[in-house]
């Protein structure tokens, strides 16, 4: 989750009036301080991203509706999607890789990185 803080707090920087929601797998998730901020305005419950950082959010199907709260409570939010690879990425980020060069922790690693990209 560290990638998803990152862009949060790289985002808040940048622009901190805003409250950013996250397309995070099948659901929308607000976090840290904006988690905080809309659960004291929503029914929207906190819970834990990490030890130290809070989340609350909804199913991705409740979208619109909950857009139209945050509009009528005119809450200045911005839905962030998530940048998904297609097939055809994954396919040539596989074909790419030189099995003979590669080192047990490199592959370890672009597992993970695929794997991360099919489960968001």
């Amino acid at each position: 989750m560290s990638k998803l803080y990152d862009k949060y707090l790289n985002l808040k920087s940048s622009d901190s009036s805003k409250m950013y929601l996250f397309e995070s797998g099948k659901f929308y998730i607000f976090i840290d301080s904006d988690a905080e901020n809309i659960s004291k305005i929503t029914t929207l419950k906190l819970t834990n991203l990490t030890n130290s950082v809070l989340k609350c959010g909804f199913p991705s199907n409740s979208l619109n509706k909950y857009l139209d709260i945050f509009n009528n409570l005119k809450l200045n939010v911005e839905v962030i999607k998530k940048d998904k690879l297609d097939i055809e990425d994954i396919i040539k980020k596989i074909n790419n890789i030189d099995i003979d060069k590669i080192t047990p922790i490199e592959s370890i690693n672009i597992l993970k990185e695929l794997k991360e990209c099919i489960n968001e």
